[in-house]
């Protein structure tokens, strides 16, 4: 802030002839969860000095066409040397002030007020006092709380302020619990899901691995029907079977793994049961993967 007190009543009147409408912007500055809180100076002269001796909040007036976030940070710092975080909202008042237009008060003007509070949080720096201030606290909120005047209308004011913020950050805090078990529970429910469906993978691979040894025996009688019984109508109902069961598989993911004679060995796909060598010979029992995981090994000879 400018200090008033040193300019002439002329001055003065322009000045305040030209702000009809004031927005003072105020902090509850926090720090530690503590809050700050100055005491005006008896020595300050500024308007009739109403104010002087008594708790206040660090802030002061926005400058025309100012934005309030940069008013405050610039209001704070040239009162307490302190670097801040501007927060929230918390409160936006109407009312009305009287100023004098001569040292004698009997002309006065009113200005219209639109009193802005936020939430403010201390960045860097210590408190430096300008000569508005001539002392400062760092208290709780309740002890703010209490070390203002509930019978004086300016105190009072910054009382309110204090109790809202406390209020809001109570209600911030508990909303903030709320998202964490919120969120905590949709991980719950996600990682519940994943559970479930690697227990149905489980529970249907155990079914599966049942399963396999049937298909294979159909493969062993299929593979041994002579050459003219193989349109036998009893030959063709097992092959139908054998189709079924095979589709039934590849629904539930479970694909073969293909193999052909000369392929290379390699041990991930293939288990060698006879034979030396790097090349399959044969194909003793079919291999099968589900979802892309080997669940087992195709049986091959190597030579």
């Amino acid at each position: 802030m400018q200090n008033e007190g040193k300019i002439s009543p002329e001055e003065k009147k322009e000045k305040i002839q030209s702000r009809l409408f004031e927005v003072p912007v105020k902090a509850v500055l926090i720090r530690d969860d503590k809050i700050l809180v100055l005491k005006r100076s008896l020595k300050w002269k500024k308007g009739d000095n109403r104010y002087a001796g008594k708790y206040d909040l660090p802030g002061g007036a926005a400058e025309y066409g100012e934005i309030v976030a940069e008013a405050l940070k610039r209001e704070v710092k040239e009162e307490t040397n302190l670097e801040i975080e501007v927060g929230p909202v918390i409160q936006v008042s109407d009312s009305e002030k009287e100023y004098s237009l001569d040292e004698t008060g009997g002309k006065r003007m009113k200005v219209y007020v639109k009193g802005i509070r936020l939430i403010a949080y201390h960045k860097s720096g210590e408190v430096k006092l300008n000569e508005e201030n001539e002392s400062f606290e760092w208290l709780t909120f309740n002890d703010a709380i209490k070390k203002f005047n509930e019978k004086d209308g300016f105190e009072r004011g910054k009382k309110i302020t204090v109790e809202m913020a406390q209020e809001y950050l109570k209600n911030q805090k508990a909303l903030d619990s709320w998202k964490r078990c919120q969120a905590d529970f949709e991980n719950y429910k996600k990682s519940q899901a994943a559970h479930q469906e690697e227990f149905r993978k489980y529970a249907k691979m155990d079914v599966i691995e049942q399963i396999l040894p049937v298909l294979d025996n159909f493969e062993i009688s299929l593979a041994h029907v002579p050459e003219d019984k193989k349109e036998n109508g009893w030959v063709e109902g097992i092959t139908h079977i054998k189709r079924q069961i095979e589709d039934i598989l590849k629904n539930n993911g479970v694909e073969e793994i293909v193999v052909k004679i000369g392929d290379q060995f390699d041990p991930e796909i293939h288990e060698g049961v006879a034979g030396k060598g790097e090349k399959v010979k044969k194909v003793v029992r079919k291999g099968y993967r589900i979802s892309g995981r080997i669940m087992r090994a195709a049986k091959v000879e190597v030579a």
